[in-house]
């Protein structure tokens, strides 16, 4: 049984009692004083804590018989950030709980045969998720920018950007900036984009450079470097495709749409 990936904050301790053993009643356990489940013979429960010393106690119960008003068996654990604890839980024929710190390797080969409980609901106020939420998409959206607008023809490098161009980015980088601040979880990406004029392998290059000179334009402007990237598509995917792949001042007009520079956000929230 392989355990979920466990969040860098947490420390996660497996409870369990091995399948095979004395059966009558279920271990009570309690955490800082807290109930945190009634383990059956081959169950097992999970709980993920913030990495500080705690009290974990046991007691068996057994059905018919009267509540205790004592601790089978105490113990103190001292968890550290990212660590798996396991603990075993035994009956041993006494009706009363021991508790065991085990090896990952002894703990895996007994829990192979037992099932995760979960009747009951911990009440342990300190229990926390085991693994962090997934980045949630909560905004994306691409903005076209035309290369024509922004480098003279077969220019590429970050000198080269027009004085227009040069306007069209200050623009766009006071738009970023202005609707996400430094959020680090909103991520541009750039992406050069080439007509099907002359060699693809050329235009593949220059649909790259075209895309890393905007990234570092838009680094240079105050955008954390960390949260740009930048791709060249070079004319794989152009938007029109009716204009034909011979030179001449009539297709190289009608390609126009296609040497572009597409800058993609997204923004993640946890």
């Amino acid at each position: 049984m392989a355990p979920k990936k466990l969040s860098p904050k947490l420390a996660r301790v497996t409870l369990y009692r091995p399948a095979h053993g004395f059966s009558s009643g279920v271990a009570h356990l309690e955490i800082n004083g807290q109930y945190h489940t009634s383990l059956q013979l081959g169950g097992f429960s999970e709980i993920c804590l913030e990495p500080e010393d705690f009290k974990l106690a046991a007691h068996m119960v057994q059905t018919g018989a009267d509540l205790k008003n004592y601790q089978d068996a105490t113990t103190t654990l001292k968890p550290q950030a990212a660590q798996n604890l396991y603990v075993r839980v035994s009956d041993q024929g006494d009706g009363r709980a021991t508790l065991t710190s085990v090896s990952v390797e002894r703990a895996k080969h007994e829990l192979q045969d037992t099932r995760r409980q979960i009747h009951a609901v911990t009440r342990v106020t300190q229990a926390q998720e085991c693994t962090e939420p997934a980045p949630r998409v909560v905004a994306k959206g691409d903005i076209v920018l035309g290369a024509d607008a922004l480098f003279g023809f077969g220019k590429s490098d970050i000198k080269d950007i027009s004085v227009q161009g040069r306007a069209a980015l200050d623009a766009l980088i006071a738009k970023v900036q202005k609707q996400y601040g430094s959020d680090a979880q909103v991520l541009l990406h750039i992406t050069g984009h080439a007509d099907p004029l002359g060699n693809p392998v050329m235009n593949k290059r220059l649909s790259e450079a075209r895309a890393k000179a905007i990234r570092e334009y838009m680094q240079q402007g105050g955008i954390d470097a960390k949260r740009l990237s930048s791709s060249g598509a070079g004319s794989e995917q152009p938007v029109i495709q009716t204009c034909g792949k011979t030179v001449t001042p009539e297709t190289i007009e009608c390609n126009k749409p296609n040497r572009r520079v597409v800058l993609s956000i997204r923004a993640e929230a946890r």
